[in-house]
């Protein structure tokens, strides 16, 4: 069964449900405190503020937060769109289901399928998420979500390939849907506090690409610590070692002395000019994280173009690098026949001037380019190539990724 298929009873005794557990979250983080005329934050509960929440209802009573963990079950820290007031609070998630066993994050074993897996809480829609059989890191999560809000804090509604998955290592092409999934590297962010830990563990910044758009990215040291397709490229000059108060993001460091300041280490440290700006001990040195070689994680769905599943894609398909890299990119339709094109080619076969494909330029990254006739057909897909230090090069698939 399709976990991303709605089941409408099952919705409306989820949101019957949803509207008694919020009645009674809402009296701990909502509106009590606070005078018929005018809300006073030394009246609210501890750590409440007021905050005009935009629902035009005025100043009101709301737990403020710095990280999702300070928010209760079906709430989220939100990303303070009334930024003038200076501070997040937490709001309610929308469609969520009674905390049960079996959800967010729970582990689960591929082989007991993805819909209906018994770890998984199926009948709030939480269905087995991995990207093959033998994914040892398989969990449950959400399908069928339609914003981020539906999902856990640190979390957002994505739109995935529906193959690679739990059930068949296979790619599909063209089939897609949603579910929850952690904010990792490239997921989108306004502030630090949507982004999720990294997989490993390391602390992770909401960072701007070349579009001014916020993507989930780690801290790094080198680019060994990066993805393939992006390097590890100083973000903000920072007094290295931090030595401020402890913290699990940027949202968590106010300003120092009225400089930005930033959380390295799971300590705050301030932004600096030089390593005189510093204190005792400290140095000015860059705060490191992985940025896209194409400078985005989405582009604008051309050939080549970084992708996240096919929607992104304008006239082919996200493809994906594995298994020689993470990589994921647009391919495009041949305008003629691949069969035709090359006599005999196989899908991954290559040639520096395919016709009807687009041809390498010297500043592109990629070589060459294959033009498939298996599933799917007359698609050009750029290639790198691998294995040039053992002198036994081959063509792979990627548009970013290193040629090694």
């Amino acid at each position: 069964m399709n976990p991303g298929l709605p089941h409408l009873w099952r919705r409306l005794w989820r949101r019957l449900g949803l509207a008694v557990s919020l009645a009674v979250v809402g009296a701990l983080v909502g509106t009590g405190g606070c005078s018929n005329s005018r809300c006073e934050s030394s009246r609210c509960a501890a750590g409440n503020a007021c905050l005009d929440d935009g629902s035009g209802s005025g100043e009101t009573c709301h737990k403020v937060c710095t990280n999702q963990g300070e928010c209760p079950y079906g709430y989220y820290c939100n990303d303070g769109q009334l930024g003038t007031q200076g501070q997040n609070w937490c709001v309610a998630n929308t469609n969520y289901p009674p905390e049960l066993s079996g959800q967010w994050d729970t582990p689960c074993l591929p082989s007991n399928g993805e819909g209906s897996n018994k770890a998984c809480d199926w009948t709030d829609f939480f269905a087995c998420y991995g990207t093959s059989p033998t994914d040892a890191m398989s969990f449950c999560t959400e399908y069928g979500c339609s914003q981020d809000s539906d999902c856990k804090g640190g979390w957002w509604c994505s739109t995935q390939n529906v193959g690679p998955n739990v059930v068949s290592a296979d790619p599909t092409y063209g089939k897609t849907r949603t579910l929850c999934l952690p904010r990792w590297y490239c997921a989108p962010c306004k502030t630090d506090h949507d982004c999720s830990p990294a997989q490993d563990g390391t602390q992770q910044h909401c960072a701007t690409d070349t579009q001014n758009r916020g993507y989930c990215t780690p801290q790094c040291a080198t680019n060994v610590n990066c993805p393939l397709d992006a390097t590890c490229v100083g973000q903000w000059p920072v007094c290295t070692p931090a030595q401020g108060d402890t913290c699990n993001s940027d949202d968590d460091c106010p300003p120092i002395g009225g400089i930005a300041a930033h959380c390295d280490g799971g300590k705050c440290t301030s932004e600096c000019a030089s390593s005189s700006a510093c204190a005792t001990g400290q140095t000015c040195q860059n705060l490191n994280v992985c940025v896209p070689r194409a400078g985005v994680c989405v582009g604008d769905g051309g050939f080549c173009s970084p992708c996240r599943s096919d929607v992104d894609c304008t006239d082919g398909y996200c493809w994906s690098g594995a298994p020689f890299s993470t990589e994921r990119f647009c391919t495009t339709k041949s305008t003629v026949s691949c069969a035709s094109a090359v006599a005999d080619v196989a899908d991954a076969g290559a040639t520096a001037a395919l016709p009807g494909c687009p041809v390498p330029t010297a500043s592109d990254n990629w070589k060459t380019v294959a033009c498939t006739t298996g599933t799917p057909p007359n698609q050009c897909v750029a290639t790198v190539t691998l294995g040039a230090k053992t002198s036994e090069v081959q063509n792979v698939a990627g548009c970013w990724t290193p040629n090694r």
